[in-house]
């Protein structure tokens, strides 16, 4: 008994699917039926494998879902979630798409903490400003 393939099988591994992308070239894929690669064979499946690979990769992990709720009132309520997020990535197991989405979210959390302060300061300075110019024009 040999191992070897027969010769068919090594032909059609290199032809190449007859169908066209969407973009209009060529497909590259390898023909397996009719001269078609198998998503081109059997385009009724395309909608069932994308759903399963979604289903598969957007599930939160069961262990992060008793997570305690942060306050995040303050830069340093912010600072502490980055370093705890950060801690957990360079621990072991922890969805990385968890933590990018974290460490974004942080971010912008940050710039409207620090652009508070900024905005009472602007409110106080112009409060004065229009004082100053009422008491100036006088009666």
């Amino acid at each position: 008994m040999s191992l070897k393939a027969d010769k068919g099988s090594k032909q059609r591994s290199r032809e190449r699917c007859k169908a066209q992308t969407k973009a209009g070239g060529a497909c590259q894929a390898p023909a397996v039926e009719r001269g078609l690669c198998f998503f081109h064979a059997h385009p009724e499946k395309l909608a069932a494998l994308g759903r399963q690979g979604g289903k598969r990769n957007r599930h939160w992990n069961a262990a992060h879902r008793d997570l305690q709720q942060v306050p995040l009132k303050s830069i340093g309520d912010a600072s502490r979630l980055l370093e705890e997020t950060i801690n957990r990535v360079r621990q072991g197991p922890f969805d990385l798409r968890a933590a990018n989405a974290i460490g974004f979210l942080a971010s912008v959390l940050l710039r409207s903490l620090e652009q508070g302060p900024i905005e009472k300061r602007m409110a106080k300075i112009e409060a004065t400003l229009t004082a100053n110019a009422s008491q100036t024009k006088g009666p």
